[in-house]
Parts: C-alpha cells; structure tokens; sequence
C-alpha cells in the first residue's frame, strides 16, 4: 500500500483587532481636574468645603473645550490633560449654561491645541442604533469607552438646575463620575454630551446625554458673546381627552387642543393667554388632545417648539376663549420666578444677620 498523502498544513485563524468606528478619540479628548469650593449656606460667611472633581471635555471649532456646567461650576483652579503629554494646562470657563448643564472653557497657552482634532456634530441618533461614551469615569486614569444602544428620546428633567426640563436621549452605555462632558459618538460624529444618570440603588443602566438640537442651541446663543438661557412661556397645559371636557369646551372630536391650566403672570405668556384658553395650534402646528405635536415628522412635546427659540422671538396660537377663536402672538423671554427656584452656582450666598437670626433669599 501505498502511504497517504501529508495534509497540507492549516493555515492560522488570524482575528483582525477590531477598528476605532469614530478614530483617534484621543487626538480630541481632554481630561478635566477641577477644584471646586461649595457654599455653606448654613453658615454664609464661610469660606465652604474645598472639593476636587474630574470630568471629561472634547476640542470643537474654536478652538474651545465642550464639557459640562456641572463639571466647572463653583471652580477655583481648572487644569485639563491631553493624551500623552504629561502637562497640566490652567484652563478658564469662557461661557456656562446651568440651564442645560453645558459649558466652553479653553486654554491660554497656544501649545495645547496644537494636534488637537475638533469634532463636529452629527443629528438625533435613531432607537436602537449603536452609540459610544468616551471619559475618564472611576476605575482608572486612562480613557475609558463604553458602548451600548438608544433606548428613549424624551423630555427629562436636568438635575444640575433642578427645575429645567429638555430634549434628552436614554443610552444603555454605562455613564458614571468622570464620564461627564465626554462626547457620545456615532460614525465619526458627536451625537451627544454624557451629563446624568440613575445610581444603582434606583436603576441599572439607565444613563442620559445631552442631544444636539441642545447643543447647537446653546452655540448658537453665545454667538453675541452672552448666553441668554432659555426662555419659556409660563403656563401648564392640561390634557383635553375626556369627551366630557371636550364638550363643555366646545371642540370638535378631532383629537386637537390642550387647557391651559396655571399662568405665571411675570411669564411671557401672563399678559397675553389666560386660565380656561384651549390651545389649538403653536407656529402653524396642530397640538393634539396630549400635548404632542409633530415636528419634522417625529411627535414631541408641546414645549420643543419653544425650546428651539430665543429670547425676543415670537410665537403663534391658534386659540379658543370662551368657545369663540381667536390667534395670539407671544415674545419669548425668560421666567424670572423659574429662575429663583434653580439651584444656582458660582456666586458666594447671600445673607442678612439681625437680632440673632439669619435670613438669607
């Protein structure tokens, strides 16, 4: 017999290393190290407790530094670190918006820009779709990116002023302390700012960015070299879907309109819209029976339509007051009485001292 022939030898199973889907983060990347001092508001005149925080920011056209109001507010001394330089550079807050927890800080020296790579923004991601943190969360000193997927687009409230409540997108991408002011990416562009999420006593995995429309509206802002913040109407709207309350308002069963149920007088809705109005129609789209309306072919809440705008812009209703229709026009600005609610940052707490007893606003 004649004896078998060798095998040829079996090529090697060689697994490629898998690619940077959004490049040399690194090259845009900054680490943030702030010193902070928190007011003493049981004992104003207090210097207050010195703390040190880290957070995460990225190089945009500018060149500016992106990162979160919360991460530079109440600063005394903030110094940023690039990718392989062992430097600390000063850095200083050049605009911050408590509002919608952004903020841009840059760097004096001309040497930290230098092979820096701004990133530029991309739209509002798609449920499902594939998105990745970059920052320097616990854990380590090196960057760190988490991946994960878009589970919600929604309204949410922004813990860092307690009060405001915007555009935010749910990640399943793990965010914790020093992802904050990190870019959330997707094919190459920002798709967002990590700012918040639940801590694991309340719920896992649930994480928030900061969704560009916010972003864009926040650059868009400062372009005069003053941040106005946002502006609001002053009203809360009710829901009109009970047939019964639809007919003693005198609407149609067509599923449009909301009550108006409080106004702020000092807003700038208090002088023009009043308890009992029933708004039909803002800027010349219809506002269904649930407070939504469509907007670029997507159903949102009322209040996007104004979160768009800025201060001295104008907005349309269609209305009904006492059953009889009527079109209304209204000049956005801020709602001061809001304002004196949010939690307020970088001013020293004021005080009076009388007869024993402190009083403070």
């Amino acid at each position: 017999m004649k004896p078998s022939a060798t095998p040829p030898p079996v090529a090697p199973i060689v697994v490629a290393a898998p690619k940077q889907p959004n490049g040399k983060i690194q090259k845009s990347l900054v680490r943030i190290t702030s010193t902070e001092v928190e007011p003493d508001y049981r004992a104003p005149w207090n210097t207050g407790a010195i703390g040190r925080g880290v957070g995460a920011g990225f190089v945009i056209e500018g060149p500016r530094i992106m990162t979160n109001a919360h991460v530079v507010s109440n600063t005394r001394y903030l110094t940023v670190e690039r990718d392989g330089d062992p430097n600390k550079y000063p850095a200083r807050v050049v605009f911050v918006a408590h509002d919608c927890d952004l903020a841009l800080i840059t760097v004096d020296s001309p040497e930290f820009f230098k092979n820096m790579v701004p990133l530029g923004f991309g739209g509002i991601p798609e449920l499902e779709a594939t998105v990745s943190a970059y920052g320097y969360p616990i854990g380590g000193e090196r960057m760190s990116v988490t991946t994960g997927i878009v589970s919600r687009i929604d309204f949410q409230l922004y813990t860092h002023s307690s009060i405001d409540s915007h555009l935010a997108i749910q990640i399943s991408a793990q965010i914790n302390p020093g992802n904050s002011g990190g870019p959330v990416m997707q094919n190459g562009k920002v798709i967002g700012v990590a700012f918040q999420g639940y801590s694991g006593d309340v719920a896992q995995g649930v994480a928030y960015m900061i969704p560009t429309p916010v972003i864009r509206r926040f650059l868009t802002d400062i372009k005069d070299g003053h941040y106005d913040k946002y502006v609001d109407l002053g009203l809360t709207p009710g829901n009109l879907q009970n047939p019964a309350q639809r007919r003693y308002f005198g609407l149609q069963d067509d599923g449009r309109g909301v009550v108006v149920r409080t106004v702020i007088e000092a807003g700038p809705a208090g002088k023009v819209l009043k308890e009992g109005d029933v708004l039909l129609s803002i800027d010349d789209h219809a506002i269904a029976s649930d407070g939504f309306v469509e907007l670029e072919g997507e159903r949102v809440e009322m209040p996007e339509v104004v979160e768009r705008k800025f201060k001295g812009d104008k907005v349309k209703f269609e209305i009904l007051r006492d059953k009889k229709p009527m079109k209304l026009t209204i000049v956005l600005d801020t709602v001061w009485p809001y304002q004196m609610q949010a939690h307020h940052y970088d001013t020293r707490p004021r005080y009076i001292v009388y007869g024993g007893l402190i009083f403070q606003p």
